[in-house]
């Protein structure tokens, strides 16, 4: 049962954190397109994506690795609780920052169109968030990988 549920852990570890980083690889790429039509719909798509995979995905990623937790491990290992952190971190920014500046983001590209300066800086605001939660999920797989103990 534990190995059913570690590989259940490691492919959701793997949509979300592959997801977020193909998602900035093409943030980067469309912010340098001249197809201003580009954005926007970037934008729409990883709201779309954001809404009915990711949030899913991290959370049964999440279930898994307390089931394994309780099964083999303790909460109270350093690289755990530093990973839940984390996880809980990313999540409430998803939740309290990303999500609601995207809505704005689609608003104001439907209100001032596709070259829509403060859509664009907004996205670009959304994106930066973005590449430093991926430094986080960075710190988690490194913890997952390595599972350090502290002294």
């Amino acid at each position: 049962m534990y190995e059913l549920v570690k590989y259940i852990h490691v492919v959701c570890a793997i949509t979300w954190v592959g997801g977020a980083a193909f998602a900035q690889l093409l943030a980067l790429r469309v912010t340098r397109s001249p197809d201003q039509t580009e954005l926007p719909k970037l934008a729409r798509h990883i709201e779309y994506l954001a809404t009915r995979v990711f949030i899913p995905v991290s959370i049964v990623l999440f279930v898994a690795g307390v089931i394994m937790t309780t099964q083999r491990w303790a909460f109270q290992q350093t690289w755990i609780s530093i990973a839940i952190v984390l996880w809980l971190v990313s999540v409430l920014t998803g939740a309290i920052y990303i999500g609601p500046r995207v809505k704005r983001v689609a608003e104001a590209f439907e209100r001032e169109g596709p070259a829509s300066a403060s859509g664009r800086s907004l996205l670009a605001r959304v994106f930066l968030v973005g590449r430093l939660e991926l430094v986080a999920f960075a710190v988690i797989v490194a913890l997952m990988v390595a599972k350090p103990s502290v002294g």
